[in-house]
């Protein structure tokens, strides 16, 4: 994230100081429509997981509890965004960089310290350039020497998909130092994560067509049990594509892969439910006040865990959770 571009000014939304932005500055009855979509689709996902589980042994309350934990910390990140705009920003991303290398390889996984690791790259990043559009440009130094270490971190956890990701959030956030078009940068972060799943589509068709799972071609890049789950999960989906086989029920325990968990799940409904939740926080992004390199970094953060949850199972980690809800809160927090 350099540190050369100039100033951007107050903290006011990027399309009031750059006509380049192409974006208009977001409005009360906006923001309000924005927030009742993001209402009645948290509604929905929560009635179609009760719909899936209805009349079977189902165990809903897991993705209920998920729910509510991206509830809880997306209106805990509003709040405190508010009230302390680069602060609640900046303290979160500290406190995982102490975190990570003490307590977290004896907590979490390796994936979900990487995940937490992203997403408090993410939350550096965009301190750093809330802090410099205030002109605190110490503080903002202090933020790229926070996500650099983050980012550092990641390598030594041996998930090598979390630390790409890691790197993928640093390379967004320095790559939109000045203004830019935010619509189309977001529209093309959602092509990113839409491909991430189309592969992993992909690759579970392919083996599930027959031959050894991991045998040739891109799939050797993918060990032949994790292919092996996304078969199922596929097989699953195609066999039950209404309902799925209900919430918590999926025989494997976790698909490795939460695109193709929903689908088994809770059915192409499900997975469409959870693609809308994705869109929805770039929407929110989108009219964000927060100067345009700060939202593009908290979702570039976003995107890439969208990307690491596509083959891995860290969304079924609570803090993963958590932290993702809140990084999304504080990116669409009006200072």
């Amino acid at each position: 994230m350099p540190d050369t571009a100039m100033p951007l000014g107050p903290d006011v939304p990027a399309s009031d100081v750059s006509e380049t932005e192409g974006t208009s500055r977001p409005g009360a009855g906006g923001e309000t429509v924005c927030d009742v979509a993001g209402f009645l689709l948290l509604a929905a996902c929560a009635a179609w997981t009760d719909y899936c589980a209805a009349g079977r042994e189902a165990h809903p309350e897991g993705v209920l509890l998920g729910l509510l934990a991206v509830a809880a910390g997306y209106a805990t990140g509003r709040i405190a965004g508010a009230l302390l705009p680069i602060a609640a920003l900046l303290v979160p991303a500290a406190a995982v960089a102490v975190f990570a290398p003490t307590a977290g390889p004896h907590v979490l996984d390796g994936d979900s310290l990487a995940a937490l690791l992203g997403l408090a790259v993410g939350a550096a990043c965009c301190g750093g350039y809330a802090a410099r559009a205030r002109g605190l440009r110490w503080t903002a130094r202090a933020s790229v020497l926070i996500a650099l270490l983050l980012a550092a971190e990641s390598l030594l956890t041996d998930a090598t998909v979390g630390a790409l990701a890691c790197g993928g959030v640093l390379v967004v956030a320095g790559s939109v130092h000045r203004p830019r078009h935010r619509r189309r940068a977001l529209t093309l972060l959602a092509l990113c994560a839409l491909l991430a799943v189309a592969a992993v589509l992909v690759l579970a068709h392919g083996s599930n067509a027959g031959g050894t799972p991991a045998a040739s071609g891109p799939g050797t890049q993918v060990s032949a049990q994790r292919l092996s789950l996304w078969r199922d999960a596929l097989r699953e989906a195609e066999q039950h594509p209404w309902r799925g086989v209900g919430p918590g029920d999926f025989v494997d325990g976790s698909a490795s892969s939460a695109p193709l968990q929903q689908a088994a799940e809770q059915g192409w409904p499900g997975l469409a439910l959870l693609g809308a939740a994705f869109v929805w926080s770039l929407w929110s992004l989108g009219r964000s006040p927060r100067p345009t390199p700060a939202v593009l970094s908290a979702a570039g953060a976003l995107t890439a865990l969208g990307a690491q949850a596509a083959v891995t199972p860290v969304l079924s980690v609570p803090a993963v959770v958590v932290g993702t809800g809140l990084l999304l809160g504080l990116g669409a927090a009006r200072p």
